[in-house]
């Protein structure tokens, strides 16, 4: 969230490293000033041989010029390697800020930007403002050095052609500044085409199943030739741009170099300058041809950095909604897990989706939610843990406001397994472990995983697997059912020994039966822990000490197993109905043994 608060510009990462930019701006110095010996000994040369004794001067001179030429290939290596080095270090220091910083965001923000785009901002965007922080800055450096010094030396030499010479460069000033605005504004829609491109590439490998099951490979095929069509066409706008400018900007330096021997020529005719000088004069301008060529190239680099740099700043200016309380925090040793739910209500898109919800869980009670589909049971169970913004004095656990207490400190308090379980591609014991990192040694880390593993019911899966606990999952856990996933997700939540366990209708994807058995076997996980568990099946839930009903965002219902179904209200209606699909499908399964 600090770098979000702090002002940065394009050049803030690569200031940091100001030694390795001096050193590399000095070496640059000290390559073009090498390189604009050359010239000046060039013109000895022609001198001396026009003189009575060529051989007592040439070899010498000769001799300079090769030095000059290898110290300066020793400088051109030594700038290079400090700019570029200095480069590839703040590029790292972008990168890591970058991700860093969006740990910090919410789900709200990731809700309206496709992880596409953020990873091309994350990778191709920062690649290409480290192109701008390296051969960007040396050819600026490089540029601004040898215009200036070359000029002076002209100058030295003659200024009226000096000034002849140096006509056509105003223009450059001028055609820089209006193919500039036209680069940026290409390159930026080149850098969010391609953001397009990636949201839609990862969409459609992570959905890759669906696509097959519904035959759409010729479908999303269409799709992804439409936007790397339009991906080209902003590269060819790009590129045409580009072309246009770097042989406009070449033309103008040879239109100089054209006014030099037309005009210099004249004045060597005319004895007011000699050859050597004139030949001098050539080299120095010959020198400006190929940065004043550059300068197009240069030009496109610093406004497609400066295109990525600005959506890069929009990911680095975007703020968590959701932010840390300013303390104390609970001692997580002896919290005792006492949750309360104050009139609590929560509104998306002018809709409320918990409206005036009121409810407390005792500590080392289990307290189920029970409703049917989209009565607001995960939105309650996300505002316990903070995943969506709420207003304050609504939730309280140990009677502190969860908004007073850091995100860290709430959530170490809390084991929370979602339904839809997302698993990291490593091992399963790797994604057990995640629960408690660096928290336990290597050999207590892998007994409390198996500890964890046994509880969630995984043990009979693991003995089956090639590696057990040490079998490589899969991106997103595909290599495994669905059921087992959300079964190595319980084991993440609960491998943290948490003062709350919030089960999230985490058991969906497996049979009743097995339901019950794992709940059975976290009976004695949850003795002395506050639990919630949010489960489709009544029949699964009926056990607890307190059942909560909530039917259009509000909690209905509050009472046990017994007193809701003497009750007849919604809780017995939903009990009712599944008993009655149950008998049904009974009936059925016999109807068909029978025929």
């Amino acid at each position: 969230m600090a770098s979000a608060l702090k002002p940065k510009t394009a050049w803030t990462h690569i200031a940091r490293y100001w030694p390795m930019l001096v050193f590399g701006g000095v070496m640059l110095v000290v390559t073009n000033g090498l390189a604009l010996v050359v010239p000046w000994l060039l013109g000895r040369v022609i001198n001396a041989l026009q003189g009575t004794d060529p051989a007592a001067e040439i070899p010498l001179l000769a001799v300079l010029m090769i030095a000059a030429a290898l110290g300066q290939a020793l400088s051109r290596i030594a700038s290079r390697v400090s700019l570029f080095n200095a480069a590839r270090k703040a590029e790292y220091d972008l990168r890591s800020e970058l991700f860093s910083h969006l740990l910090t965001l919410d789900g709200e923000y990731f809700r309206h930007h496709p992880t596409g785009d953020v990873m091309s901002r994350l990778t191709n965007d920062v690649q290409t403002v480290r192109a701008l922080w390296g051969p960007g800055i040396l050819n600026l450096v490089n540029t601004s050095f040898l215009f200036v010094a070359a000029a002076v030396l002209m100058v030295g030499i003659d200024l009226e052609l000096t000034l002849w010479a140096i006509i056509p460069y105003p223009s450059v000033v001028i055609l820089g500044r209006v193919f500039g605005r036209r680069l940026y504004h290409r390159s930026r829609a080149v850098q969010d085409q391609l953001g397009h491109l990636s949201a839609s590439l990862q969409e459609d490998l992570t959905g890759i199943g669906v696509i097959k099951a519904y035959t759409a490979e010729r479908q999303r095929r269409g799709v992804f030739r439409r936007l790397s069509e339009r991906l080209l066409d902003a590269n060819m706008e790009l590129t045409k741009v580009r072309g246009q400018l770097i042989p406009v900007l070449g033309s103008l330096a040879s239109v100089g170099l054209v006014i030099v021997l037309w005009v210099g020529g004249k004045k060597v005719i005319n004895k007011e300058i000699d050859l050597g000088q004139m030949i001098q004069f050539s080299a120095y301008l010959g020198l400006l041809v190929w940065p004043t060529m550059a300068l197009g190239w240069m030009l496109s680099l610093v406004q497609r950095g400066l295109a990525s740099w600005h959506r890069i700043e929009q990911v680095l200016a975007a703020k968590p909604t959701i932010v840390s309380g300013p303390g104390p925090d609970l001692d997580l040793e002896k919290a005792r897990g006492d949750l309360e739910v104050r009139d609590l209500t929560i509104a998306i898109n002018d809709r409320n989706i918990l409206d005036g919800v009121t409810l407390r869980c005792a500590p080392g009670t289990m307290t189920a939610l029970v409703g049917r589909t989209g009565s607001g049971k995960s939105t309650l169970v996300e505002a316990l843990c903070r995943l969506i913004d709420i207003p304050d004095g609504t939730v309280f656990i140990d009677g502190r406001d969860v908004n007073e207490l850091s995100l860290q400190n709430l959530r170490g308090a809390i084991g929370y397994a979602p339904q839809e379980a997302f698993l990291f591609s490593t091992t399963i014991a790797e994604n057990i472990k995640f629960g408690f990192p660096d928290k336990y040694a290597n050999g207590e880390s892998h007994e409390r995983m198996g500890w964890a593993a046994d509880a969630a019911g995984l043990g009979r899966d693991l003995s089956a697997l090639p590696d057990a606990a040490d079998t490589v999952v899969g991106e997103r856990g595909i290599t495994l059912s669905g059921g087992q996933r959300q079964r190595v997700a319980l084991a993440r939540a609960i491998s943290a020994e948490p003062r709350v366990l919030i089960l999230d209708d985490s058991l969906s994807s497996v049979d009743a039966e097995t339901e019950r058995d794992i709940l059975a076997r976290l009976t004695e996980v949850m003795r002395g822990r506050t639990s919630i568990l949010i489960s489709h099946r009544v029949a699964v839930v009926r056990r607890a000490d307190q059942i909560a009903v909530m039917d259009q965002g509000r909690i209905v219902e509050v009472g046990t197993h017994d007193e809701l179904l003497a009750a007849g209200g919604v809780y017995e209606e939903l009990y009712r109905t599944q008993i009655d699909s149950q008998v049904l499908a009974t009936e059925m399964a016999t109807a068909e043994a029978e025929s």
